[in-house]
């Protein structure tokens, strides 16, 4: 019996990760109300059908890099706000530099631009953006805030609002840099741990609630 060729079987579990992106290039370049199956197929290398292979739309595809650039990250993080047995202050700013991280050597600023321009036309990916990145992050910053009050290392305060005003410039700063290109202010090595320190003074135990 013929055996199946070791390189074509590699070439076919790429073609995914290929396809993603391609696609990925192709939205934050065109928007993705302009890019067309048919333009990622031709970027990506492959036939039109070969995408159906992997994707029934372009909302799967979207979805999909989703969970391909940040489901391994916020994984990451969630296991270190199980696991971490220092200070709250101190697991904050490790997030928080996290997050730094991944908004400075990966794509995910890329989805968020795309999910900003878009969200009016295509409500099914500003959803999930939204249910699986920003709902997420928002949980997990309101676990540590309350970690830290639990402990007495934070003042009193209602967890859900102060996750608020922790991700929300984080995603405002991205978004600017992703937009405006390189400007001083929005610098990320000095912006994420200028961030933490300002949450974590805000957060402390000995000021007034």
């Amino acid at each position: 019996m013929p055996t199946a060729n070791p390189k074509r079987q590699r070439r076919k579990q790429a073609r995914p990760a290929e396809i993603m992106a391609a696609a990925l290039t192709l939205f934050s370049e065109r928007g993705f109300a302009a890019t067309r199956l048919d333009d990622v197929a031709e970027a990506a290398g492959v036939s039109k059908a070969t995408i159906y292979l992997y994707f029934e739309n372009k909302e799967q595809l979207f979805t999909a890099l989703v969970r391909e650039l940040a489901t391994p990250r916020f994984d990451e993080i969630e296991m270190l706000i199980d696991t971490y047995e220092g200070s709250s202050a101190e697991l904050l700013g490790f997030v928080i530099a996290r997050l730094g991280e991944a908004a400075t050597t990966t794509r995910i600023p890329a989805l968020a631009r795309i999910v900003l321009a878009e969200s009016g036309n295509f409500p099914e990916i500003r959803d999930y953006y939204r249910d699986h990145i920003v709902q997420r992050g928002l949980r997990n910053f309101a676990r540590i805030v309350e970690r830290g009050i639990a402990r007495g290392e934070f003042h009193a305060c209602d967890p859900r609002t102060a996750a608020q005003s922790i991700i929300f410039p984080i995603i405002m700063n991205t978004l600017a840099r992703e937009t405006f290109g390189d400007i001083e202010p929005l610098n990320p090595a000095a912006f994420f741990p200028a961030h933490a320190a300002f949450v974590m003074r805000g957060l402390a135990a000995d000021r007034e609630a």
